[in-house]
């Protein structure tokens, strides 16, 4: 595909962003990969990699720093051969990874989104790519971003394509270039590579007239203040951001939650949840733009709708399936999809 694609009949309806980071990979395999490996954030990645005794013989004591402030230290001291060590060490780990062969956070996040929605990952591993290709071809999914690379995405920045890593340019055959992975610190640069330069322009465009945000798993820790700061700046454009909704799912607490993303947040438009499936896009899925807007502009609540707890994802996809043949059967006719209406009571706990 182009480095920019387009959300075909879906492109002038307002999307939902998910942006996510390490907790929601963590959230996908809690107790680790369908092998046990575990799924590393940058202040375990260390151990769980097993760096230490690399480190340790380049005279680096681990345990003062997280894995970024090292790469960091290596980049600026010019020592090439940890350089590279620890980025060949870092791919292979997470190339390794695999995805269970049940029903993950995954599964119920792609399923429960449309063509026009993106998902936005500043992860390096191929877990949601993985759970994308199992529902691939067989129901519409959301757009994918790559914000930091990934191992199991790549790209051919002659014909300025993209795709899976096993893939090949559809112009020269040639195979797709891994996107750099590891940045410095202090100097994230996101416009020095086209493939990364392409995927924040597909956040950011989206950014600009989503309706509704979510973060999952994600900090956006000091690490990440380049990142902080182009999202807020496509978010302060946003003409919707006085009535669009963000929803925080996390498993901090809300008050933490709230002052960490409180620059985001209009008044009171938000809501936390400690996993996908509290979530509001569970709650109606494949409609939470929908549904947010007849509850709010239209004064018009819609029943909830909650993605069943199963754990099979051949079982989520067949429940999911009616609401694709009707968003299939509706797309070009002007017509709103068949949300029913709350009773009196479910209005009520809803307060």
């Amino acid at each position: 595909m182009p480095f920019f694609p387009t959300t075909g009949a879906n492109e002038f309806a307002s999307p939902h962003i998910f942006i996510i980071g390490a907790g929601a990979s963590r959230a996908a395999c809690p107790t680790g990969d369908a092998n046990g490996r575990q799924l590393p954030i940058m202040a375990d990645l260390i151990e769980l990699v097993g760096l230490k005794p690399l480190l340790a013989q380049h005279g680096i004591e681990s345990e003062e720093h997280d894995f970024e402030a090292v790469f960091d230290g290596a980049v600026r001291s010019a020592n090439t051969e940890l350089v590279g060590e620890l980025e060949r060490r870092v791919h292979h780990y997470f190339s390794q990874l695999v995805l269970p062969e049940t029903a993950t956070a995954y599964d119920y996040l792609l399923l429960s989104l449309r063509p026009k929605d993106l998902i936005a990952t500043f992860n390096w591993d191929p877990l949601l790519a993985q759970a994308f290709r199992r529902h691939e071809g067989k129901i519409a999914l959301p757009q994918l971003a790559f914000l930091h690379g990934n191992v199991a995405y790549g790209y051919c920045a002659e014909h300025r394509r993209c795709g899976w890593i096993d893939d090949r340019c559809t112009s020269c055959r040639k195979p797709f270039e891994l996107a750099p992975l590891l940045y410095l610190i202090r100097d994230k640069n996101y416009t020095e590579n086209p493939f990364i330069l392409s995927q924040w322009a597909l956040l950011e465009h989206n950014m600009r007239s989503a309706y509704f945000l979510t973060i999952f798993g994600y900090s956006a820790p000091e690490t990440d203040a380049a990142a902080r700061s182009v999202m807020m700046e496509a978010w302060g454009h946003n003409e919707n951001r006085t009535i669009a909704e963000i929803d925080l799912i996390d498993i901090k607490p809300q008050e933490e939650l709230h002052a960490n993303w409180k620059d985001f947040i209009t008044r009171t438009h938000y809501g936390t949840a400690d996993s996908i499936k509290k979530s509001y896009v569970a709650r109606h899925p494949r409609r939470s733009c929908d549904a947010l807007a007849a509850a709010t502009v239209m004064q018009q609540p819609w029943e909830d709708n909650w993605l069943p707890e199963t754990m099979s994802f051949d079982d989520l996809r067949a429940w999911v399936n009616p609401l694709w043949e009707e968003e299939r059967r509706l797309a070009g006719t002007g017509q709103q999809f068949s949300g029913r209406l709350c009773s009196k009571r479910s209005r009520d706990e809803m307060k």
